[in-house]
């Protein structure tokens, strides 16, 4: 016996597989796979037909599609924005003279968060420009803190005095407030709102 039988004898030999179980070991594969190219008709009567596995492949590429194009903020969980530390594409030149004047009252401090947040988000943190607040009342402490803790920028309040804000003195208050609560039941937008036009007023100059 040579040397290359004897090493043949000793080295495990791993059994053949029978061409039997080879074939059906590739139909089960087949069969696995024909599930998705089961095509599916556009319309009941169409004779246009698409597979079933494009119909679900073409969703899931939209999404990661939509991923990639966006970028989540860091600090921002659950709002997509501009990445962090990018500002925005504006060419200003010259810095403009300007600022950011609100109108606002104590109530309305949780609205009034929320714009500051996004403006600092997306604009001012880059650039500073002023807040000018302003109330027909007198603001609260709480009001004042919590709004310059949440931006960088200088911060003033100032109070609407009765001239420049109301009724004019030559005009007619219930003649007006009977025009507010018509413009109210026409369903104007914010028409039957006293405050809304007062506003409006104050903004005209």
């Amino acid at each position: 016996m040579g040397l290359t039988q004897r090493i043949s004898k000793w080295l495990p030999s791993s059994p053949s597989l029978p061409v039997d179980d080879v074939s059906r070991e590739k139909g089960r594969n087949i069969s696995r796979f024909a599930f998705f190219k089961r095509r599916i008709r556009l319309k009941g009567n169409s004779s246009i037909s698409i597979p079933l596995g494009f119909v679900l492949l073409f969703p899931c590429l939209v999404i990661v599609l939509v991923l990639l194009l966006f970028v989540r903020h860091p600090s921002s969980p659950g709002g997509i924005l501009i990445p962090a530390g990018t500002p925005p594409s504006i060419r200003l030149g010259k810095r403009a003279n300007a600022a950011f004047v609100v109108l606002a009252r104590n109530k309305e401090l949780d609205g009034v968060i929320q714009s500051l947040k996004s403006i600092e988000r997306h604009f001012n943190r880059w650039f500073h420009y002023p807040y000018v607040f302003l109330n027909d009342g007198d603001f609260d402490d709480t009001f004042k803190d919590t709004v310059k803790n949440y931006t960088s920028a200088p911060v003033e309040f100032g109070k609407i005095d009765d001239t420049m804000w109301g009724y004019p003195k030559w005009v007619d208050h219930e003649v007006a407030k009977e025009g507010i609560r018509k413009q109210g039941d026409a369903a104007i937008m914010y028409g039957g709102m006293e405050s809304y036009h007062h506003m409006c007023r104050f903004y005209s100059g």
